[in-house]
C-alpha cells in the first residue's frame, strides 16, 4: 500500500522571485535523462524525467518527482508500479516524444520499439542504457511535486547502448560527455530543449 504524507504549507511572497533564481541555477546540474513508463486506463503512458535519485541499495530503492496532479502521478498511484528507462547517448529522440503531453494509450508508443515489463509496470524502451521495474512504497508531496519511493525489482543493463554512455541534460540542452567536453568553459551550449 502506498502511504503518502500531508503536503507543506504554502510559501510566503518572496517565493516567486527566488523561484526563478533557483531555476536558473539549477539549469547548470547536469543529470541523467529517463522516460518513466506506467499503464492507464487507455493504455501505456510514459513520461520524460530528470528527477531520479538512488536511496538505498539494500533493498534497491529509488526515488522520483513528479509534478502534483499530473497524469503519471495519477496513474503510478493507481496502479503502484511502473518502469524506469535510463536512456542512453542519442536518445534525445525519445527524451522529446515523451516530454510533450500526448493522447494517451498505445498510439503513445507507436512507431517505437518496446516490449512489456516484466513486472507488470509500463513498457520498456528498447535501447535503454538502464531498465528499473518499480514498486511504488511511499508518496510525499514537497511544494507542487510529489516524491515517489519505490524498490526495484528488476534491474537490466544493456551492454550496447550502455558503452554509449548515458543521456545528459543541462542547460536546458541534452549531452553525452563528448558534447561536454568540447562545450567545456565556453559558456554556449547548443539550445535543444524538451523540459525546460
Amino acid at each position: 500500500m502506498v502511504t503518502t504524507a500531508p503536503p507543506p504549507a504554502a510559501g510566503d511572497p518572496g517565493d516567486g522571485e527566488r523561484s526563478d533564481e533557483f531555476r536558473e541555477a539549477m539549469r547548470l546540474w547536469a543529470t541523467g535523462v529517463a522516460v518513466v513508463t506506467t499503464q492507464s486506463d487507455q493504455g501505456p503512458h510514459g513520461m520524460t524525467v530528470n528527477s531520479l535519485l538512488s536511496v538505498s541499495l539494500d533493498p534497491p530503492t529509488l526515488l522520483i518527482s513528479l509534478k502534483r496532479g499530473s497524469r503519471t502521478e495519477d496513474f503510478i498511484r493507481r496502479t503502484g508500479s511502473f518502469t524506469v528507462n535510463v536512456l542512453a547517448a542519442g536518445q534525445q529522440s525519445v527524451a522529446d516524444r515523451f516530454a510533450r503531453r500526448r493522447v494517451l494509450g498505445a498510439g503513445e508508443f507507436a512507431g517505437m520499439r518496446h516490449r512489456p515489463s516484466a513486472d507488470g509496470g509500463g513498457p520498456e524502451l528498447e535501447g535503454s542504457a538502464v531498465v528499473l521495474a518499480c514498486r511504488a512504497i511511499r508518496c510525499v508531496a514537497v511544494a507542487d511535486h510529489t516524491l515517489i519511493v519505490a524498490t526495484a525489482s528488476v534491474v537490466r543493463r544493456s551492454p550496447g547502448p550502455e558503452s554509449r554512455g548515458p543521456l545528459l541534460y543541462v542547460d536546458r540542452g541534452y549531452r553525452g560527455f563528448a558534447e561536454l567536453e568540447v562545450h567545456a568553459g565556453s559558456g554556449h551550449p547548443s539550445r535543444r530543449t524538451a523540459r525546460g
